[in-house]
């Protein structure tokens, strides 16, 4: 497996990860996903990349630089066939190197909140409420 992150620039580019980011995304829609596409590549602080595997997008990472040094992960995925072979791990390292980050921060749900952890994040669960219900989030915080 030879897998590379590619920056995406162009809103062409983002829609066609759509059927993969959708895992990431509440109730998504392929509108939904748009006008989402547009938010992101107009924001100079955040980059979108593809993780390629022999030249088939496997995974899709979207990240904040909220200041040198730090990200936050705004969503990550990566296609279902692809799963548990370590691409949502790749993704995130390479970002690290690539970027010289010393701090990464994520909000997730019960779905992912392990792969946080079996990657080294320190974790703490905090209550959060949308539309009058209340849910359990966590934030995951990794130092290096």
């Amino acid at each position: 497996m030879e897998l590379k992150l590619i920056e995406l620039t162009h809103k062409n580019e983002v829609c066609q990860t759509y059927e993969i980011y959708k895992h990431c995304m509440f109730m998504p829609t392929e509108e939904k996903f748009s006008i989402k596409a547009d938010q992101l590549l107009d924001d100079n602080a955040v980059k979108i990349f593809a993780c390629c595997n022999q030249d088939m997008i496997e995974g899709v990472i979207v990240v904040f630089f909220a200041e040198q040094h730090k990200m936050e992960v705004v969503g990550i995925a990566v296609d279902m066939s692809a799963r548990d072979k370590g691409i949502g791990s790749y993704m995130i390292n390479q970002v690290i190197k690539d970027y010289g980050l010393l701090y990464v921060s994520a909000e997730t749900d019960n779905d992912a909140v392990g792969f946080y952890r079996k990657n080294g994040f320190s974790i703490t669960e905090f209550p959060k409420t949308y539309d009058d219900e209340t849910v359990i989030r966590y934030k995951c915080e990794l130092t290096i």
